[in-house]
């Protein structure tokens, strides 16, 4: 099925461009062309579509207007700005109800296979409820720990932008944060960046301070204690398996980008369990525990009662926030490799084979522990290490509870 793309701006050679650019996929798409942000609403009454990519500055609503009531209205539309250079007060404004953010003059391609990502992200999460629960994250929960000490070191009289990054690479919330506003271009040209410090570092100290200061971007969980063990354990487990997959991919290859896609790939690939502990506290407590009494495998709990698993959850948010596709496949793959098409060492080996062997050496595990999958490692040729990442991974392994 065709999907459906509305493109928005006030200037009608932008928007004549704009068509002519994109004549060759309008096999592809099905394109509209809509001046403003008011009339676009309008159209969206009787065509609602997949992706909208809009101008910011336009007169009556802006850009950030508009892809706010989109997300309220129609909370499964991937929402994209494509616009000339912002101050900074407006970039933050936009932080919130955009995905990505693309800066004119952009490039033919880059458009292109933004939108195009996009409409391969939706085929790759079926369930629309859930379409519509990750499209609708505008940032996630931090460690309370984690965002208190760079809260403080941000407001300190001699702020260290190192000691900042520093706080920030080890928090899966606000890691992904700054990897989206870097990679999306929205302080910037976009730039493919796989490591939270450096991400932080490209960012710098201002940014960083107007960032703390919003309490839509950066802030620290608030729960009940169950939910704060559960979110403990998480935190735990998945610096474990970041320093696993970056200790078994320094193993394997000497690619620096390979290696910090899986320290990446192994911090995140969870990050799909604190969309579903954020949306429904109660209810993810009680996929744990339907997983423990009935020894299911976690995933298969989640699919049961929210119709779709942390690993398609996970890459599906991150895919839309436009982190590199090693780290999304690695993330979307990681629980079932098999089903990839991938035929070499690559992050997606390390976090998978790191995820099982730290969730071996936890205390405990809830429902049937993960197992990995030999098939996939004979067809990409690597079984006979199998051994050595078990014991690469035996000093990474996790405090507390694995979640």
């Amino acid at each position: 099925m065709k999907k459906q793309v509305l493109f928005v701006d006030d200037e009608p050679k932008v928007l004549a461009g704009l068509r002519r650019m994109l004549r060759g996929l309008r096999h592809d798409w099905d394109m509209e062309f809509v001046e403003g942000g008011r009339p676009a609403l309008d159209h969206l009454v009787n065509s609602p579509c997949d992706v909208v990519v809009t101008d910011m500055r336009m007169p009556g609503m802006d850009g950030c207007q508009l892809l706010r009531e989109v997300m309220e209205r129609y909370p499964a539309t991937v929402r994209i700005i494509l616009s000339g250079q912002c101050d900074r007060q407006t970039v933050l404004k936009a932080v919130g109800p955009t995905h990505q953010f693309l800066t004119k003059p952009c490039d033919s391609d880059t458009l292109k296979s933004t939108v195009a990502r996009a409409c391969r992200l939706r085929d790759h999460l079926p369930d629309q409820r859930s379409k519509e629960l990750v499209s609708q994250v505008q940032s996630l929960p931090s460690d309370p720990s984690a965002h208190n000490r760079l809260v403080a070191e941000i407001r300190s009289s001699t702020p260290s932008l190192e000691r900042a990054t520093e706080i920030i690479a080890h928090d899966m919330a606000m890691s992904a944060k700054v990897l989206q506003l870097v990679n999306s271009g929205f302080f910037g040209t976009p730039q493919r960046v796989s490591d939270p410090a450096h991400a932080a570092t490209l960012l710098g100290l201002e940014s960083l301070r107007d960032l703390v200061a919003s309490p839509n971007v950066f802030f620290a969980l608030q729960g009940e204690p169950a939910q704060e063990h559960f979110f403990d354990a998480l935190v735990d487990h998945s610096l474990a398996v970041a320093n696993a997959a970056e200790k078994i991919a320094r193993a394997e290859t000497d690619d620096p980008t390979v290696i910090k896609d899986a320290r990446l790939s192994g911090l995140l690939h969870d990050i799909g369990a604190l969309v579903l502990s954020k949306d429904s506290p109660e209810l993810y407590l009680e996929t744990l525990a339907v997983a423990q009494q009935k020894q299911l495998l976690l995933r298969e709990a989640e699919q049961q009662i929210f119709h779709s698993a942390r690993d398609d959850i996970g890459a599906y948010l991150l895919g839309l926030w436009g982190l590199p596709d090693p780290v999304v496949k690695a993330i979307a793959f990681h629980m079932k490799p098999c089903e990839s098409v991938e035929d070499t060492f690559s992050p997606l080996t390390a976090i998978h084979v790191a995820n099982v062997f730290v969730e071996e050496a936890n205390l405990k595990t809830p429902g049937r522990a993960e197992t990995v999958d030999d098939n996939y490692l004979s067809r990409i040729g690597r079984a006979d290490r199998l051994e050595h990442w078990r014991e690469l991974c035996g000093a990474c392994s996790s405090r507390g509870v694995s979640p």
